[in-house]
């Protein structure tokens, strides 16, 4: 047997190059794939879809949705509409804590829940809370009016739950 290895490593020496390379691509491969296990798992679990959407993406939606509904509305006109969000979406993951103290003060240990699927481990996903509006300013042909600007302000604070002080109506030039 001794011999048979000390024979084969003379000829991956030797210019014979496809058995050289061969013999390289396959030592590199195993040395990938036992790296791999050896390498930990990332501490914060990976969204569970693949359609996340950007606070500034999310704004734009709510900006095109709330303008056509807007120009619907009689007297207002064209209009321009600006969402700015308080936060954006959030997803809550079940999570392991524990809580430890001794005379040295308090630790705590988060540990994120994993659901085993066919593209690997996920956190497990128990909600997602929905971005939180900040403000809505509207500027529209109709905004010099002031029963136009109440129906206005009324649709925005009824479409988004928000109050009325988070809304801001101008007459556009």
């Amino acid at each position: 047997m001794k011999e048979s290895w000390q024979t084969f490593l003379k000829r991956v020496g030797t210019k014979d190059g496809k058995l050289r390379w061969l013999f390289w691509l396959g030592l590199a491969g195993v040395m990938l794939i036992a790296l791999s296990e050896w390498l930990p798992m990332g501490s914060e679990p990976e969204p569970a879809t693949s359609l996340v959407l950007s606070e500034r993406q999310v704004e734009q939606a709510l900006e095109q949705r709330i303008t056509t509904l807007l120009s619907s509305v009689e007297g207002v006109g064209r209009c321009r509409v600006l969402v700015t969000l308080e936060s954006g979406t959030q997803t809550v993951y079940a999570a392991d804590t524990r809580i430890a103290s001794d005379a040295a003060g308090q630790t705590t240990d988060t540990t994120f829940l994993r659901v085993e699927t066919d593209t690997g481990p996920v956190g497990l996903k128990l909600t997602e809370l929905q971005p939180t509006i900040k403000g809505v300013a509207v500027v529209c042909e109709g905004g010099g009016n002031p029963a136009v600007c109440e129906r206005v302000t009324q649709v925005v604070t009824t479409a988004f739950q928000i109050s009325q002080r988070r809304v801001c109506v101008v007459k556009q030039n």
